[in-house]
């Protein structure tokens, strides 16, 4: 367990914002509950200096928390992260915001009969405890956003290969195998484009009908995958390079039309100008409107030409 590598989304920009905050507001809500019990604690509201110390304490962590994180994401591309990796970065965050903590106190707020040391360890036990239940919360959330994400992907996977055999058992077997023989290029233009969709070590992770695929979204060194599954968008995050799944989508309808967007030609409906600004509107009401941005723009406008004299189902609105 503790050689796994960390749920994926850990290391995402969107969860570390959302785990700093949440310490944040967590932390204030347990120190004002442990205050009474502490003789070290000199956090205050009421007395001015006092509560800008407090201020002061609390930016001075949040950096440590930032810095910390963005180092933590930026290494991720050359740095396995397994489980054992981030409990020891964890805990040096902790360590660094006690001693902070004690330094604030022993200069600035001194207790009589309390020495540097002792505080030192209360320190550490107090920010310990703080920290580790957001820090466990959001783990054992984000560890089950990727479980439901690669069930669902496993569900679609299974569906889709179902609906092959279905469809091979339905048609005349013979035939078709007859035809596969004598016509092996044209049962390839015939059947299903199936693209698949490796992860930075090569693993396969996700076999899709470009059908189903809508847009992919990047995020630092993973791609969000938006397709469709039983009628509904869903997504499945994978730890792989922008530059990696273009050269997978090569010569398919998915274009690039944004640093961090790459949309299905076939789904667009609308393509919208709007204050000098270009977007996306896919053919499904659930998707937020697609940013296109100007360096992207004339490619975009030309590879979705031809398109459009094969297919009408988008309209382009200034």
């Amino acid at each position: 367990m503790a050689t796994n590598e960390i749920p994926k989304f850990l290391v995402s920009r969107r969860y570390i914002s959302v785990v700093i905050s949440f310490i944040v507001l967590f932390s204030a809500l347990f120190l004002t509950l442990y205050q009474p019990f502490s003789l070290a604690i000199w956090f205050s509201t009421h007395d001015v200096l006092q509560f800008s110390f407090t201020l002061l304490f609390y930016v001075a962590a949040i950096v440590i928390l930032i810095t910390s994180r963005y180092v933590m994401n930026r290494l991720q591309d050359r740095l396995e992260i397994t489980t054992m990796t981030y409990i020891w970065w964890i805990m040096g965050e902790n360590l660094a915001i006690s001693l902070v903590y004690t330094l604030f106190t022993v200069n600035l707020f001194p207790t009589p009969g309390i020495t540097m040391p002792t505080i030192a360890v209360r320190a550490l036990i107090c920010v310990t405890l703080i920290l580790a239940i957001p820090n466990g919360i959001i783990s054992l959330y984000a560890a089950y956003r990727a479980k439901c994400e690669e069930l669902i992907a496993a569900q679609y996977q299974l569906q889709r290969l179902g609906e092959e055999y279905r469809l091979l058992e339905n048609s005349k077997e013979h035939e078709l195998r007859a035809a596969a023989i004598a016509k092996p290029q044209q049962q390839t233009a015939t059947s299903p484009k199936m693209i698949n969709l490796y992860d930075n070590s090569g693993t396969l992770r996700l076999t899709i009908n470009i059908d189903s695929l809508y847009y992919l979204e990047s995020e630092d060194n993973y791609i969000k995958v938006y397709y469709k599954h039983n009628d509904k968008i869903t997504s499945y995050m994978l730890r792989c390079k922008t530059r990696t799944i273009e050269q997978t989508l090569e010569g398919t309808c998915m274009v690039r039309c944004h640093r961090s967007y790459i949309v299905n030609m076939h789904k667009i409906k609308v393509v919208e100008e709007e204050r000098r600004l270009h977007f996306v509107t896919l053919d499904d009401d659930s998707i937020r409107r697609i940013p296109v941005s100007k360096s992207y723009y004339d490619n975009f406008v030309a590879r979705l030409n031809p398109e459009k004299s094969r297919n009408n189902s988008y309209t382009a609105t200034t």
